[in-house]
C-alpha cells in the first residue's frame, strides 16, 4: 500500500478518514471515527500525533468498549487463522512471527494457552507479534497468565496501541517539514 502523506490525511473527510484508519484497530472502526474529531485545526502535525489521538480515543472509552475492542482481536493461531478468516493485517502479522508455519504440536500448545488465558481474563491474549519471535510469544503468554485482571487488561490495551502504531507506519509516510529555503 502506498503511504499517505499528512497533508492527504488532514484533507480527508470524516468518511475517508474512517475508511483509511478503520482497520488500524481490529474490527473497531469506531476508534477512527471518534479520533477524527480530535484532529487539530491545523491538522495532525505528525504520525505520532495521529497515533496519540487514536490512543486517547481508546483510553477515553468505557470499560465495556475496551473489552469489546480486546475481544475483536483474533487468538494467535486460533480458529480464525485456521479458517482463513483473519484480516489481511492480522494474517501478515501472524506470518511475520512464524505463527503460520508452526508444527502441529506448537499450534496445539498455543491454542491451549490461548484457552487458559481467555478463561482467566475474558479476552484473547494480545501481543504485537511483529515485535516478537515465536518463542518470545510463548514466553509472554505463559508469563502474563500469572498477572491480575487489571494488570492484564492494561497490558492488552498497551499491546493494541502498539499494533496500531505499527499499522500506522505502514499507512502514513513519515512526512517531515521542509527546511526553510534561503531567500534569493
Amino acid at each position: 500500500m502506498n503511504s499517505l502523506s499528512l497533508s492527504q490525511i488532514n484533507a480527508a473527510s470524516a468518511a475517508e478518514f474512517s475508511r483509511t484508519f478503520g482497520a488500524v484497530y481490529e474490527h473497531s472502526s469506531w476508534i477512527a471515527e471518534r479520533a477524527f474529531s480530535m484532529k487539530p485545526a491545523k491538522g495532525f502535525a505528525s504520525r505520532a500525533e495521529l497515533h496519540a489521538a487514536l490512543v486517547a480515543t481508546v483510553q477515553s472509552a468505557t470499560e465495556s468498549q475496551k473489552l469489546t475492542l480486546l475481544n475483536a482481536h483474533p487468538e494467535l493461531a486460533g480458529k480464525e487463522a485456521a479458517a482463513g478468516a483473519l484480516t489481511a493485517e492480522s494474517t501478515a502479522e501472524q506470518a511475520s512471527a512464524g505463527l503460520t508455519a508452526m508444527s502441529a504440536a506448537d499450534v496445539s500448545q498455543l491454542r491451549e494457552l490461548n484457552a487458559q488465558y481467555r478463561q482467566k481474563f475474558g479476552f484473547p491474549f494480545i501481543i504485537a507479534v511483529r515485535n516478537n519471535t515465536q518463542s518470545a510469544i510463548f514466553g509472554a503468554i505463559k508469563s502474563r497468565l500469572t498477572n491480575s485482571q487489571a494488570m492484564e487488561m492494561n497490558n492488552a490495551l498497551m499491546q493494541v496501541g502498539e499494533i496500531a502504531r505499527l499499522r500506522l507506519l505502514d499507512l502514513v509516510g513519515d512526512e517531515q517539514p521542509s527546511p526553510p529555503q534561503p531567500s534569493p
